[in-house]
């Protein structure tokens, strides 16, 4: 039974793509998501993770983060439960989510801390193409007790189906998260629809810290510093950046993460939420602008090591990886891809393998920019069993558990958690310029309707990478697939 929810939706998936075999085949590896711009693990992608901007290096952006010491922090308990777990005595719950590998693994070792002891079980099920079988699980009926969605605007889809929580947790997420995170996911009738689960923080680029020494490379803070290092990699023979996109059904997410960093940076936090809502059309001069921005870097000859009809074929999961031989100088992704390093037995730190630093901000005016994500638990019933989970998931016994798994990383924008509990310096300041971004935004795919965050921006933006549409039919694209 654990799986019967899933392979129900793979039934009606296999079953619809049966159908629609006849002319085009390209469909398949952009239709949604498994890790939007957020959802991924080591191979997925979308929720949170370590990363690692050194306390030095993010004190040009943020203050630096209160330390602690590893050890201090690794022997911190958990604190005991004050919820009431008896819901789900001899209860099972099934949940379904993106995250797979490490960071699933790290997901069932929280959610087991909370049910084991209450004589519970969750059954947490996994996959890189959780948003195909979500959406043909609601609609067939065959869901799980609880979603993890990496986009709300994927929940509101979804809101006439959803029961929506209870006034106790409506109040437990007041009072812990900023009043950003419950808007994305409340309802047009006020209900509050999910429970911030884990948050990602995007604006980072990956380094080797000691290929940097090497050619005597600093971390640049300003626009302007970051543009001269490129140009300076390539004149002495090396290449920038290494760059990859698929993600299974979900290719594409990663070439809106850097649009959208490029958007809150260049346009501004006003013109992106314009954006977002689509106050201004997808076609828009001020959008082409900051793709056009995104493209120069891309495809200007020798500043990628993948080929650009290669950026599309090659796994966001493995793309950095290069980074670790010294084939290329820099990876733009989130924090959570400090599960891929993890899985390469590669160390994270100032003088470690890899390292991170804050992508800077390109105008002065807007501040400093961050661009992030994040989950959100979904109770997709109101049993007792699953409000109990939700109550769990809510929490800061949560948070602690999952800190404590150290497993496939995490980070929270909950307001009220113990952050020496992280167990890394590099975790404290990410949380830290989490907590502290100004402007703050939400990926914007994640926020758009899914027919385009999760649909046309992803496929339409996977044809401009390989070539197979120019800038202008691709914005065209995505501007006629918005819901009327």
């Amino acid at each position: 039974m654990f799986k019967k929810w899933m392979l129900a939706a793979m039934l009606v998936f296999s079953l619809a793509a049966v159908a629609a075999c006849g002319g085009d085949d390209d469909g398949g590896d952009t239709a949604a998501p498994a890790a939007s711009s957020a959802a991924a693990t080591s191979e997925a992608a979308p929720a949170t993770s370590e990363a690692a901007a050194t306390t030095e290096e993010a004190a040009a952006t943020t203050e630096e983060a209160p330390a602690t010491s590893e050890e201090a922090a690794s022997s911190a308990a958990a604190p005991a439960s004050e919820l009431d777990g008896s819901a789900l005595d001899g209860k099972t719950v099934k949940i379904a989510g993106p995250e797979t590998d490490s960071e699933a693994e790290g997901f069932q070792a929280a959610l087991d801390a909370f049910a084991d002891p209450n004589g519970g079980t969750v059954e947490y099920a996994g996959s890189r193409d959780f948003e195909t079988q979500i959406s043909l699980a609601i609609e067939s009926g065959q869901t799980p007790d609880i979603a993890i969605f990496p986009q709300p605007g994927k929940i509101q889809d979804f809101a006439d189906k959803i029961p929506g929580l209870p006034d106790d947790i409506k109040a437990t997420v007041a009072g812990s998260f900023d009043q950003y995170w419950s808007d994305l996911v409340t309802s047009a009738d006020g209900r509050l629809l999910g429970v911030p689960n884990k948050s990602d923080l995007k604006s980072l680029v990956w380094y080797s810290p000691k290929a940097f020494a090497d050619k005597g490379y600093t971390v640049p803070t300003t626009w302007d510093e970051f543009t001269a290092l490129q140009e300076q990699i390539v004149a002495d023979g090396g290449v920038p950046w290494c760059i990859g996109v698929e993600s299974g059904d979900a290719t594409g997410w990663a070439f809106t993460d850097w649009v959208e960093d490029f958007m809150l940076r260049m346009k501004g936090p006003d013109v992106y939420d314009q954006w977002v809502k689509h106050e201004i059309p997808f076609n828009d001069p001020q959008v082409k602008e900051v793709v056009q921005a995104v493209a120069d870097i891309w495809f200007k000859d020798g500043y990628v090591l993948q080929a650009r009809d290669e950026i599309a074929t090659t796994s966001f999961a493995d793309a950095g990886k290069p980074l670790l031989d010294g084939e290329c100088f820099l990876h733009r992704q989130a924090n959570f891809y400090a599960a891929n390093w993890e899985d390469e037995g590669a160390a994270i730190g100032p003088d470690a393998d890899v390292n991170a630093f804050y992508l800077p901000p390109m105008n002065d005016q807007f501040g400093k920019p961050v661009l992030g994500a994040g989950t959100y638990a979904v109770a997709l019933n109101d049993k007792p069993e699953t409000l109990a989970m939700m109550r769990y998931l809510a929490s800061t016994e949560y948070i602690a558990n999952r800190i404590a798994a150290k497993k496939g990383g995490f980070l929270s924008a909950n307001k009220n958690q113990d952050t020496s509990l992280y167990g890394t310096d590099i975790e404290r300041t990410f949380a830290q310029i989490l907590a502290e971004g100004s402007p703050f935004r939400f990926d914007a795919s994640d926020l758009m309707p899914g027919a385009v965050g999760a649909g046309s921006f992803w496929k339409d933006g996977t044809s401009f990478i390989t070539g197979a549409e120019d800038i202008d039919t691709m914005l065209n694209n995505i501007e006629a697939s918005w819901p009327k």
